[in-house]
């Protein structure tokens, strides 16, 4: 009785011990903790450099409460002015209004000011309630104040216009001249990233790949039942228990970059077919790509590649496989000629140079998916090479959103990053093309492989964060 009892327990404990260590799964407890600490360490460790190496002497910050701000994953739900100055032996910080998740305030403003920040007797209020601010910088008397505004990332853009005009009536027109974008701050302060945000987007990873792989199996998919919107909500069902997402009615599923089945449009360098009604069938080849949002921090965006076999099959055809390995062949050469230190503009053309060397076409493209095919057919026409795109953007609290983030985003048609240095622990998707004709089976339509795995730099080059992409995942 008793060793029954025992081994009831180790069983109980057991299960509690897998359940508790399933990646991506929280406590509301645990799951704060760990955001908690990656803010403070944020401000404790990257916000010095971040001001110091973009010469910013002070940077407000300013939010309102009911108008979403772009930094609440760094600092959360603030209202009114968080000021960040620098003292030469630290960075002090100030709050008018509410502090959100900053914590270790140094100087808070009255209550009497977070009263008008928060919209209390709207209309009547004395502007003189103000002063303390004015006179706060009047003190420090900076020579460069950063503000949010930028027309150039969103992420850097949180302040309205009318809070922007309240600003420059407080510092006065004195030190309204010295008001800057803090883009670059920001961008600085998000690309530079502590060890515990590495561990953080790693988890998001595992739990990225373990379900997508799950997805691209039978255990979701029967051939010539299930649809591509099916797959997509299966996903999004997964996701949701392990509240990694929200609700909605429509989810990305994969996508068919070759089959028997006619296009669902024009056809394009991400798909052949993407309509979510449309029936897997024996002998569809595809990628999915998607991304999982964790602890409403990091955000993840890679992709995987599957094929469905005909019966019968052992192997993938010969085409499709060749047209895969010209792709992971491509791999090693990005991966070696993307290094810290570099620019980005340096960067590209080291990349274009060695792939060429390697004897792949250069097809840069503009995202603009069916022209982006037309140049793709146009280079491949009368040749038995494959050609070559890249899009290495910026990854890690918004996906694959390089026009909301500021960082060294390596790709063709985002010129405006080529002067930006990579820096030590940087995230990026690691996302390129390879086309590569298929005479056999679709002659004069070029097949386009987007890989994408989302990985890291060091110094010691371009680091797996998870588990690559190594083989076509096969469906039977």
């Amino acid at each position: 009785m008793i060793s029954r009892v025992i081994v009831i327990l180790i069983s109980v404990m057991f299960t509690v011990s897998i359940s508790y260590a399933q990646p991506g799964v929280h406590t509301a407890k645990s799951g704060g903790e760990v955001i908690r600490l990656i803010r403070n360490e944020k401000l404790r460790l990257i916000l010095p450099g971040a001001m110091r190496d973009n010469n910013v002497d002070m940077w407000i910050h300013v939010t309102r409460a009911g108008d979403p701000d772009p930094m609440a994953p760094h600092f959360g739900s603030t209202n009114g002015y968080l000021i960040f100055t620098d003292l030469g032996d630290r960075i002090e910080r100030a709050v008018f209004g509410s502090a959100g998740a900053v914590e270790n305030i140094d100087v808070r403003g009255s209550d009497k000011i977070s009263l008008a920040f928060s919209g209390y007797d709207y209309g009547h209020l004395d502007p003189g309630i103000y002063d303390e601010i004015t006179e706060f910088v009047a003190k420090r008397d900076p020579k460069t104040i950063a503000v949010n505004t930028s027309d150039w990332i969103a992420t850097a853009d949180g302040i309205s216009y009318s809070q922007y005009l309240k600003l420059e009536k407080i510092l006065g027109p004195k030190y309204s001249k010295r008001i800057v974008s803090a883009e670059r701050v920001i961008t600085t302060f998000r690309k530079r990233r502590i060890l515990r945000e590495v561990a953080g987007l790693t988890s998001a990873l595992e739990t990225h790949r373990q379900i997508l792989e799950r997805a691209l199996s039978n255990e979701v998919i029967t051939p010539g039942v299930t649809t591509i919107a099916d797959v997509g909500m299966w996903i999004k069902q997964e996701l949701f228990k392990r509240h990694m997402t929200g609700y909605g009615t429509r989810a990305s599923g994969p996508r068919v970059l070759f089959s028997k089945s006619k296009p669902s449009r024009k056809p394009d360098v991400r798909y052949w077919i993407n309509h979510g009604s449309y029936v897997l069938q024996r002998g569809d080849f595809g990628t999915y790509d998607l991304g999982v949002k964790y602890l409403d921090y990091f955000a993840t965006d890679y992709k995987r590649n599957w094929y469905i076999m005909r019966k019968g099959e052992t192997s993938v055809p010969e085409d499709i496989q060749h047209a895969f390995d010209r792709a992971m062949a491509a791999h090693e050469i990005f991966r070696n000629n993307i290094k810290v230190g570099r620019t980005v503009g340096q960067t590209k053309k080291a990349i274009i140079s060695a792939m060429e060397d390697a004897g792949y076409i250069y097809a840069p493209f503009r995202d603009i998916g069916a022209e982006d095919y037309k140049m793709v057919q146009k280079a491949l026409a009368k040749t038995d090479k494959s050609g070559f795109s890249f899009d290495f953007h910026q990854l890690g609290n918004y996906g694959g959103g390089s026009f909301m983030y500021g960082g060294p985003a390596i790709s063709p048609y985002l010129h405006d990053r080529d002067h930006l240095v990579i820096d030590e622990n940087n995230f990026f998707a690691f996302e390129y093309m390879v086309h590569t004709n298929l005479p056999n089976l679709r002659p004069g339509f070029p097949v386009s492989l987007n890989i994408e795995g989302d990985h890291i730099v060091s110094s010691r080059g371009v680091e797996f964060l998870h588990p690559p992409l190594e083989r076509i995942l096969l469906i039977r």
